[in-house]
């Protein structure tokens, strides 16, 4: 009588092992996806603290040397004093195009506030989670000088 009950049974502890590996292969695709999402993060602020870390240097050396304002100026605009100022300012656009995908630079300066603008703008990985598709992303710092 037992032999009937046993050959119902059979194969039920594969059925059962099948569904555990289901269940396992769908955690380990959230796994692999959350470390992608982890990836892009972690570029996206890597390279948000690359722009900030331009944006700061360009700002202190603006700063420091106050007699020449005009000359940090990007894309540059009239005469300079200082060539070394102008050479930096250059320098700097160069290693922001170099470091950051489509990296771009814009300082102002305002006279008669004497305030200094830079903006840097690059472009970021796909889109942003609210949904829009706006990829380029931007860092704006300013200064009186």
């Amino acid at each position: 009588m037992r032999t009937p009950q046993l050959r119902r049974q059979a194969g039920f502890g594969l059925i059962d092992a099948l569904i555990a590996l289901a269940i396992l292969s769908i955690g380990l695709l959230g796994l692999t996806r959350l470390q992608a999402r982890s990836l892009s993060y972690g570029t996206e602020a890597d390279q948000r603290v690359k722009a900030v870390q331009f944006g700061s240097e360009l700002l202190s050396t603006a700063m420091v040397d106050s007699g020449n304002p005009g000359c940090y100026l990007l894309p540059t605009a009239g005469t300079c004093a200082s060539d070394a100022a102008k050479t930096y300012a250059e320098g700097l656009k160069t290693r922001v195009a170099g470091t950051l995908p489509d990296g771009a630079v814009t300082v102002t300066y305002d006279a008669t506030k004497h305030q200094m603008k830079i903006v840097i703008t690059w472009t970021g990985k796909g889109s942003r989670e609210s949904g829009a598709s706006d990829t380029t992303r931007r860092m704006e710092a300013s200064t009186y000088v």
